[in-house]
């Protein structure tokens, strides 16, 4: 070949290239990794935007809602951070949101740190803000609006490194990944290098919450109703009551907001037997090369209330520190999603589907999957067990692996 047909063939392949990539997705957010590790393109759920990947605190559905599990108010010693209220009651203390929900703790920063390759961008460039959208904006994120979009970044990824790609998906954006795994490659030839599927929360059975946005409204209406006051001594229950509407008060930006997702029209889309789903179902098989991982939680909670008296002006406390209400646990709430073993919008059961090599569950709700580091790092060390056994197949490559460089599979 002539030097004039060799610059001939790479023009030409470049210009396929580009033609195949497109141009730059909407709210492309990319970095750079390390050389041999995979790239990652995180695919975000429904209502959210390239910020729940990067700092999800700074979104509209997390910002407004409340999610921490775990913390409790100190003793006296401890120097309690609940404020004295006269007449022998102490006030009522939601539990403080969590810390990691910001950036430091996002799976961006974290997929960075370990030097991965890493994209996303925004399905619908009008949910990436801090603010509620309008209800325009919240009603046009429908499947048929977002998945384009992902073929779209799917193929500016592969146009932007050489690496094998992952597809990381929370909630739809699961969906939206496993829809991906059954395009045709000569129609989108990005396909042929994913080795991996990940989905975090995804209802893949569907959600019966798709089309509950009344009901859940009303059974979430008044939650501080719920609290049972027998336990407090009678001569403080009214003192405590009269504090209880404002409980209502701090509660109602996660009663909003959960009614809002569950009452979007892309929301009524992942009925377990709609299009969607049932679509997915029937175009996709395993390919050969790639695993298959899913993720689940089994834990609804928002966010916890919790109640202190004492009986001799502040000195000696009558009980400790009590949980008086499990918000919506305790609301008795009909829908499985709401109970144990779901995650508030999907339930672990759903979370399962039939391709995976493996499952996993952890105590986390539908967001805090986003930042919890028990999560993120079961993750990243399925993508590095991944690398090893892609390094071990290749005969071509004859490096020693160090012994402490070495990420053992999950079991």
């Amino acid at each position: 070949m002539n030097v004039h047909a060799a610059r001939y063939l790479a023009v030409s392949l470049l210009l396929t290239t580009l033609a195949h990539a497109g141009s730059e997705p909407a709210g492309w957010t990319f970095h750079a990794g390390q050389k041999g590790k995979p790239a990652i393109l995180l695919i975000h759920g429904l209502a959210a935007s390239r910020g729940h990947w990067i700092s999800p605190a700074d979104t509209w559905s997390i910002k407004n809602g409340h999610y921490l599990t775990s913390w409790t108010p100190k003793d006296q010693k401890g120097h309690s951070t609940i404020p004295v209220i006269k007449g022998s009651v102490r006030s009522f203390v939601l539990s403080k949101v969590n810390k990691n929900a910001d950036e430091g703790g996002s799976f961006w920063k974290k997929l960075k740190a370990e030097g991965f390759t890493i994209a996303t961008w925004n399905q619908v460039p009008c949910m990436d803000k801090g603010s509620v959208p309008d209800d325009d904006c919240l009603n046009s994120d429908v499947f048929d609006t977002a998945y384009p979009t992902a073929k779209e970044a799917l193929a500016y990824l592969a146009s932007k490194t050489d690496e094998d790609i992952i597809l990381l998906g929370h909630s739809r954006g699961g969906l939206i990944a496993r829809k991906l795994l059954t395009e045709n490659e000569t129609a989108v030839p990005a396909i042929k290098r994913v080795k991996m599927l990940i989905t975090l929360n995804t209802p893949n059975h569907g959600s019966s919450m798709a089309t509950k946005g009344n009901e859940v409204q009303k059974k979430l209406k008044n939650p501080q109703d719920a609290v049972d006051f027998d336990w407090v001594p009678k001569e403080l229950r009214k003192a405590a009551k009269e504090l209880m509407p404002d409980v209502g008060k701090k509660l109602a930006g996660s009663v909003d907001t959960v009614v809002t997702l569950v009452g979007l029209k892309g929301a009524k889309e992942l009925d377990a037997n709609g299009p969607v789903i049932k679509g997915i179902e029937a175009a996709e098989k395993k390919r050969a090369g790639v695993k298959y991982y899913s993720f689940g939680g089994d834990s609804p909670r928002v966010a916890r209330l919790f109640a202190r008296v004492y009986s001799d002006g502040g000195q000696d406390w009558k009980t400790d520190a009590k949980t008086v209400l499990d918000f919506p646990v305790d609301l008795n709430v009909p829908f499985p999603e709401m109970k144990k073993g779901g995650d508030l919008l999907v339930t672990d059961a759903s979370s399962h589907f039939s391709l995976e090599d493996q499952h996993f569950t952890y105590d986390v709700n539908h967001a805090q999957v986003l930042w919890n580091k028990r999560v993120k790092n079961k993750v990243v060390g399925l993508i590095n067990a991944q690398v090893v056994e892609d390094e071990a197949d290749d005969p071509a490559d004859d490096t020693d692996d160090q012994a402490d460089d070495v990420v053992a599979p999950a079991k």
